[in-house]
């Protein structure tokens, strides 16, 4: 497999199946994330001048993105999935394990966090669009 050192993202190396660089990136949690930069758009593979600055656009984003999930999904949790605890806001987004980020060549941009126990085990994801705003948050699988 083809790796590379980029200055921004660090050790990637190049998955050809997904068409995407996979690494690693810490961000404000203990924990780091999976990192996906999709280069499908570039025959030489070439990480996107968008994709770079949605990169660097987010990077210190986790707090306001895990904000953004619990002011979304903690309605639904506490209706359907809490059996009758009442989760709070601040604990929904406590309680989120970072999983992955993906970043699109456009600039679009995904966070995925494990669930915590909230949702059973599905993923939460929270989609950014290129222009920096929020698109959506969701409970995936």
């Amino acid at each position: 497999m083809d790796s590379i050192s980029d200055a921004e993202f660090g050790d990637l190396v190049w998955n050809p199946e997904l068409d995407w660089w996979e690494g690693s990136v810490k961000l404000d949690s203990p924990r780091s994330f999976d990192l996906y930069v999709f280069s499908r758009d570039a025959p030489d593979r070439r990480i996107s001048d968008e994709a770079r600055f949605a990169f660097r656009r987010v990077a210190g984003m986790e707090t306001i993105v895990r904000a953004y999930a619990a002011g979304q999904l903690t309605s639904i949790c506490n209706r359907e999935w809490s059996d009758g605890r009442v989760v709070t806001e601040v604990e929904f987004a406590r309680r989120l394990i970072p999983a992955s980020i993906e970043i699109h060549e456009q600039g679009y941009v995904e966070f995925h966090f494990k669930d915590g126990g909230l949702f059973a085990g599905h993923e939460i994801g929270v989609r950014i669009k290129a222009d920096g705003s929020f698109q959506e948050a969701v409970i995936e699988g």
